[in-house]
């Protein structure tokens, strides 16, 4: 999933509920300016129906159903705390706690966002993100009118005390009824990055050496040495287009987000020594979810 996708649930109270109640007042387009007038608190419960993260899934799917509840000052400094069941059949658990703080602006047409964000594993996850601690994110977003041009810097770090860096960039359009009650954006992005984490899902997680158990994992191989030879190397990972559609009325908003990732630059495995070329399949995901502000 891209950077911008994580964040699209969390935000939808800031982005869109901002417009929909500036239109009630007849005034202006403005994503930011009113709602910083005051301070909010933003209930989500959403779905989503795999767990991928640049272009890379685990062998099984990782629904999960999460809840998050965020405060946001008008200041633009926000705290958010999440929690994730996963509710594949035979699976089912709490799965991650995330807690995030950050802060966001805007400046005419340029919103941005900067945040630090602590991820809790269940110790059975197999999650392909199981591994990192946390991320420090910065997001931007220009409104050229016809276009909106978002870019986005990441750092994760994981539990070995390795890091990777991501670079991501997106291209949308809005269509907005005249009310603000509705919108969709079709949107194409791309993302870059190196795949330390990567490596250490495979080593912990995806062979059953730690704690995972993905259905690729064999107990066979929990005495193999794994390596991904790309792992320090900073490549294209993901092409994905996604289609955000979102419905607001008073304080309630509801949003889906059909995505499809094609996945870049598979991974070379090392297996003491020997090397196997990884086959990575384009994927079909989505979310929905609903949101309350009050």
């Amino acid at each position: 999933m891209s950077r911008f996708n994580y964040r699209l649930i969390m935000f939808i109270a800031v982005s869109f509920f901002s417009n929909s109640l500036m239109s009630q007042d007849e005034e202006p387009k403005n994503t930011a300016k009113k709602i910083s007038d005051s301070s909010f608190v933003a209930l989500s419960l959403n779905y989503i129906s795999d767990a991928i993260f640049m272009g890379r899934r685990d062998s099984i799917s990782a629904p999960y159903l999460y809840s998050t509840l965020m405060y946001h000052y008008k200041s633009g400094f926000y705290a958010s705390g999440a929690v994730s069941y996963l509710t594949r059949a035979n699976e089912g658990r709490v799965d991650l706690f995330l807690l995030t703080g950050g802060f966001d602006f805007t400046i005419k047409k340029l919103n941005g966002d900067l945040s630090f964000t602590t991820y809790f594993f269940n110790e059975d996850s197999y999650n392909v993100i199981s591994e990192v601690s946390t991320d420090f994110t910065a997001l931007l977003e220009y409104d050229f009118n016809l276009i909106n041009l978002g870019l986005s810097a990441s750092s994760y770090f994981s539990n070995d005390s390795n890091s990777d860096f991501f670079l991501s960039s997106e291209v949308s359009h809005d269509f907005i009824t005249n009310d603000n009650k509705f919108q969709f954006s079709p949107t194409i992005g791309m993302s870059f990055g190196s795949q330390n984490f990567y490596e250490q899902y495979y080593i912990n997680n995806r062979f059953g050496n730690g704690r995972g158990q993905g259905q690729g994992s064999s107990n066979t191989l929990q005495s193999t040495m794994v390596e991904l030879t790309e792992s320090e190397r900073f490549n294209l990972m993901a092409i994905e287009m996604s289609l955000p559609i979102w419905y607001i009325h008073k304080s309630f908003g509801a949003v889906i987000v059909p995505s499809y990732v094609i996945p870049q630059n598979g991974a070379t495995l090392s297996f003491n020594d020997e090397l196997v070329e990884e086959d990575l399949d384009n994927t079909f995901y989505f979310i929905v979810g609903i949101t309350y502000m009050f």
